[in-house]
């Protein structure tokens, strides 16, 4: 126990020092931004962890991940979306296609949550789940009887 405590600071204080490398690196046009529709920093963090990330919650606007030699920054933008800044180290392609698997994950992980807590609330109300369709796109089309 001891040594989680020991970590967890030193964790932060690495995870802090990348944002501000990050951040110093942005006013250079040493890295870039790819913006996303990630809105919940917990959805984004379960996402993060399904890929294989180890992530550390920086602060309330900032979310930092290792991916082996690699080092990012999810923060959130003025519109309290999650944005991914990465310095030169990562290539604007491989920043991009981790974005995208990570969106999916995301999505993935809202769409399961959204469907429980239907199926929780139709449940409540007295419902009765009479099909389900998973189409082409990955939607679930769900047909209640009242």
């Amino acid at each position: 126990m001891s040594i989680e405590l020991v970590l967890i600071p030193v964790a932060i204080a690495v995870s802090q020092y990348t944002s501000d490398q990050l951040e110093k690196r942005k006013e250079k046009n040493q890295s870039f931004v790819l913006p996303s529709y990630m809105k919940d920093e917990t959805l984004l963090q379960q996402a993060l962890e399904q890929y294989g990330c180890h992530t550390v919650m920086v602060d309330e606007q900032n979310l930092s991940i290792h991916t082996g030699a690699h080092q990012m920054v999810f923060y959130k933008n003025e519109e309290n979306i999650f944005d991914l800044a990465a310095d030169s180290s990562v290539s604007r392609e491989d920043a991009e296609e981790f974005l995208h698997q990570i969106q999916d994950e995301y999505t993935r992980i809202l769409q399961q949550e959204t469907y429980q807590k239907l199926l929780q609330r139709a449940e409540r109300q007295g419902y009765v789940l009479e099909s389900e369709e998973i189409t082409e796109t990955n939607s679930i089309v769900l047909t209640f009887k009242v």
